[in-house]
């Protein structure tokens, strides 16, 4: 049963797409459903071995000599879900319903960043009646872990130098220009003993997190500073700490609204509670705003083994020492974010404790210098670092024809000016900027919200007047 109407391709798609599975690295099946499509529409398209795909649509009669307008969306999607939800996002289709006309997903990320896109460009590829240039769509995997796909992506074939970009997030805008940036891995090797001491439970919930990008400047707790505040803490009042395993956040990009910390202590349950009990207090009262729902957490467990002392010491300080968060922001853009860091996943692997983070800035000077910081940091306890997937930032584009075109059109159509917006998140639009030379972008997409968690929304009629302004859009082009 159908949960949107289907009589709208838009609607159509998004529900056939939230039956496949399409996390990031799990892309074949819905790479092949797009082939498959392309083939029922009769549509010249090609796919590579990363699974991105490319179709193809000659342009309708009377457009012939008109340039080809490149699309493009992401067909990955962030996989989170609250921690009692019981879903396999390998297997299982997403469980969509509408409530005062928004989309939802039960316990899970709904992927509308950026199944909007993808939906977008295949009901336009489907349409018989859309009169429109050359268009050439690209459907890119594994942006969501570092526009991968994009950089894998052979563009020779493209003969467009106009782009529509289809990732973003809120109706009345377009982005001139994203961030650039590259992930950081923290390693410290690790030595387990065995442990006859009590065992603790701390948990850390309840918070909004957010994607990384767009929600680093809104002072939103991260719970894998938050536990190591609590540790360090600990520590600093004489209290012994042996670490037994820490898990938290689920996505580098992604601040972790959850983290769970297993430690050994010679210290009594009563002690210890009080202690962090006065602590959460304080940082309750910091976050009421941004965190109002944060909740800590202290019961009694189990473990046979645990991290020795000097380890257990030396990944609490790297973890309370590494700065986190906004770090500066723009001297010409008001409000605009130009450097940040994400401390997105910790995890304990066998002989090993990770801290994988995401840094952002439009300056590789300064993506280079915060590296170094944390290099330093690391290096004093015995720990070492990688720096990968770096990528590109978009500079804004003060003489865009596309972008005055579209400001145009959509002033027409809707009475409304066009806001022009940058961005401190990581955009394809970087990578296309540095493939094709001379290429002109503009982004447009539907009102969406908690993108990348559990309560990520699609305001529907959003989504529908924003595909009826493309599709006009596309026909003046």
């Amino acid at each position: 049963m159908s949960i949107l109407d289907s009589n709208y391709l838009i609607n159509y798609y998004f529900e056939e797409i939230t039956k496949i599975p399409h996390g990031s690295y799990h892309e074949e099946r819905i790479s092949n459903y797009l082939v498959e499509f392309a083939k029922k529409h009769h549509l010249k398209y090609e796919q590579d071995v990363m699974y991105n795909v490319i179709i193809f649509k000659d342009a309708s009669k009377g457009y012939e000599d008109h340039e080809p307008v490149i699309m493009q969306g992401h067909m990955d999607m962030v996989c989170e879900k609250n921690k009692d939800c019981d879903y396999d996002f390998d297997n299982d289709p997403l469980d969509l319903y509408v409530e005062n006309h928004y989309l939802h997903a039960r316990g899970t990320t709904l992927g509308a960043d950026d199944g909007c896109g993808v939906c977008y460009m295949l009901a336009l590829l489907s349409d018989e009646n859309l009169q429109h240039p050359p268009l050439e769509c690209i459907f890119t995997v594994q942006e969501e872990v570092g526009l991968c796909g994009a950089f894998g992506l052979d563009v020779s074939s493209l003969k467009g130098k106009r782009m529509i970009g289809l990732d973003s997030e809120t109706e009345g805008e377009t982005c001139t220009s994203s961030s650039g940036g590259n992930d950081l891995m923290i390693t410290k090797q690790i030595e387990f003993v065995e442990n006859d001491s009590p065992v603790y439970v701390l948990d850390i919930k309840g918070l909004l997190g957010g994607h990384s990008g767009e929600c680093i400047n809104k002072s939103r707790g991260n719970a894998n500073k938050i536990a190591a505040r609590i540790l360090y803490h600990l520590l600093k009042d004489g209290i012994d700490i042996r670490l037994v395993n820490i898990h938290g956040g689920l996505k580098n990009n992604v601040i972790p609204r959850e983290c769970q910390v297993i430690f050994a202590s010679n210290v009594n349950y009563g002690i210890i509670s009080n202690h962090i009990i006065t602590y959460a207090l304080d940082i309750k009262n910091e976050l009421s705003i941004s965190d109002p729902n944060l909740k800590v957490t202290l019961k009694k467990g189990e473990a046979k083994h645990c991290i020795n002392s000097i380890d257990s010491e030396a990944i609490i300080n790297v973890m309370y020492l590494v700065p986190n968060g906004k770090l500066d922001e723009s001297q010409t853009i008001p409000g605009l974010t130009t450097l940040s860091l994400n401390m997105g996943i910790v995890r304990t692997h066998d002989n090993n404790v990770t801290i994988d983070i995401s840094i952002r800035s439009p300056l590789e000077s300064a993506r280079n210098e915060l590296c170094l910081q944390i290099e330093q940091i690391s290096f004093l306890y015995d720990s070492y670092i990688e720096v990968s997937n770096p990528y590109p930032g978009w500079d804004y584009d003060p003489h865009s024809q596309l972008r005055e075109a579209f400001k145009e059109y959509y002033f027409k159509s809707t009475g409304n000016i066009l806001k022009e917006v940058a961005t401190h998140g990581g955009l394809e639009t970087g990578v296309w900027a540095d493939k094709i030379p001379g290429i002109d972008i503009i982004t447009f997409g539907p009102n969406m919200s908690g993108i990348h968690t559990p309560d990520e929304t699609l305001d529907l009629d959003s989504y529908q007047r924003c595909y009826d302004i493309l599709y006009g859009f596309i026909e003046t082009l």
